[in-house]
């Protein structure tokens, strides 16, 4: 018999609530079963009262940027006690400040969340090893908001991201990253959207290997989120999180992320994201730009820079054949035209080192000799006359 998952938490007469484990039906305890009716998204982990915390510890200046960013008019305040129950009033008539308003506008959320934060560390090799063998190179923490932390983690890790830059087959510099831009930027959003803010005892951590990248974060996959459908299937944990990071740009549609960066590691070559459930830590391996890749690209470069060489001594000899003389300068607007046919006069200038109208004026004596213009002044091309 095929029982499909269900959404919702479900208990028999006796409130008992089991989870299947292989063949058997294991009984959830208290603990474990809160924290899958927060899974399944039937009571929402960001809306509860963060004890102990009150109305002096939300930085205003922060709840201001954002009204203006979504066009509120009132006072900070009022938002705050009139949108999403970040403050709310409990039966003593007492004020109380929501995990999502802590982690979102707190003027030090660690106060109440110590290990909400995020951690990269960066390992020299492809394991991860201890003791005398400890191999970590780099292991840096980021705190504040998940705002503060989304920029500067996003931030460092572009520093740690090594970029490739060949030749291309058109004449053109082409550059390969590690890691897509966007591929960077999604997996951190992620990470710091949809973790389970109730699991207080790991931050979030993104660990560098020469070969990987590894997201791990406290939470399992949400709802009805399973990695065989994880790209075309959206359910978040923390929908206020969510709403708030999509009006500063960092969530763009809801649902496309993962799909959309499935879409660039394979317009790269690389093979898909991989998912692993570590007894509570969701783990997210992102495969580095394949070698293969990188060496084809290398290839593609040794023979198109052969080939631009062989261009350039032809134009040499034709020189020599017509009894005339190639300045210096000359050849270097040669070559220049050879590795990009589109490049302008402004960029032929900086290169050479003389003047936008010297540019012209040696362009004009190579005309229908070496050089030929094909298409109009604004968006046609140079072509090398051999």
């Amino acid at each position: 018999m095929y029982i499909p998952a269900s959404s919702e938490l479900h208990a028999n007469q006796a409130d008992e609530a089991f989870i299947r484990v292989g063949d058997k039906s294991r009984k959830l305890s208290f603990e474990e079963r809160i924290q899958l009716m927060y899974d399944k998204g039937e009571h929402y982990y960001e809306d509860t009262a963060v004890y102990d915390a009150t109305v002096d510890d939300i930085d205003m200046a922060a709840v201001e940027r954002y009204t203006e960013l979504i066009g509120y008019t009132k006072s900070a305040k009022q938002y705050l006690h009139e949108n999403n129950s970040f403050i709310t009033t409990n039966a003593k008539g007492e004020e109380q400040v929501s995990v999502a308003c802590i982690l979102l506008f707190g003027k030090y959320p660690q106060k109440f969340f110590p290990r909400g934060r995020t951690r990269f560390i960066r390992y020299k090799g492809t394991e991860e090893r201890v003791g005398a063998e400890m191999n970590v190179i780099k292991d840096v923490t980021f705190e504040g908001t998940i705002l503060d932390q989304v920029k500067a983690t996003i931030a460092y890790l572009e520093t740690q991201v090594e970029e490739h830059t060949f030749l291309g087959q058109h004449g053109q510099f082409v550059t390969h990253r590690d890691y897509p831009k966007f591929v960077i930027q999604e997996m951190v959003v992620n990470a710091c959207c949809h973790r389970a803010y109730n699991i207080k005892g790991t931050e979030i951590q993104i660990k560098m290997f020469d070969n990987r990248l590894i997201f791990e974060s406290p939470g399992r996959l949400p709802g009805m989120v399973k990695s065989s459908n994880i790209r075309h299937t959206h359910f978040s944990r923390n929908p206020k999180i969510a709403q708030f990071l999509k009006a500063y740009d960092y969530v763009k549609e809801f649902g496309e992320g993962v799909d959309r960066v499935c879409r660039e590691l394979e317009a790269n070559g690389t093979p898909h994201l991989s998912f692993h459930l570590d007894d509570f830590i969701l783990k997210i391996t992102v495969p580095k730009v394949t070698e293969r890749v990188i060496e084809k690209d290398v290839n593609v470069t040794e023979k198109v820079i052969k080939t631009h060489q062989e261009v350039i001594e032809k134009v040499i000899e034709k020189a020599v054949a017509l009894n005339e003389k190639l300045t210096e300068n000359r050849i270097s607007i040669i070559k220049l035209i050879i590795e990009n046919p589109y490049i302008s006069k402004s960029e032929l200038s900086k290169h050479v080192g003389i003047s936008e109208n010297s540019i012209s004026r040696n362009i004009e004596a190579m005309r229908d000799k070496y050089l030929r213009r094909v298409g109009p002044n604004k968006g046609g091309f140079w072509e090398i006359i051999d």
